[in-house]
């Protein structure tokens, strides 16, 4: 009984703005606290995807062009 009791008077109360605050992050869709809206880790992925493509482009490429020389 006295369980039931403390539980029921350490309710808090309801939040008086139910926005969150800070910004979405654009890549992850988390909150970010950041200036520009992003995390910094998030911003680095978006900033190497542009080179990561490219780098798989040559390595599929060259993994193409490298196929039939194994064959013979």
């Amino acid at each position: 009984m006295l369980q039931k009791f403390v539980d029921e008077s350490c309710k808090k109360p309801a939040p008086l703005y139910s926005t969150p605050a800070g910004k979405e992050c654009p890549v992850c869709g988390k909150r970010s606290y950041s200036l520009r809206g992003i995390h910094p880790q998030c911003a680095v992925v978006q900033a190497d995807a542009p080179r990561q493509a490219a780098l798989a482009a040559a390595k599929r490429e060259l993994a193409q062009t490298q196929a039939p020389r194994r064959a013979k």
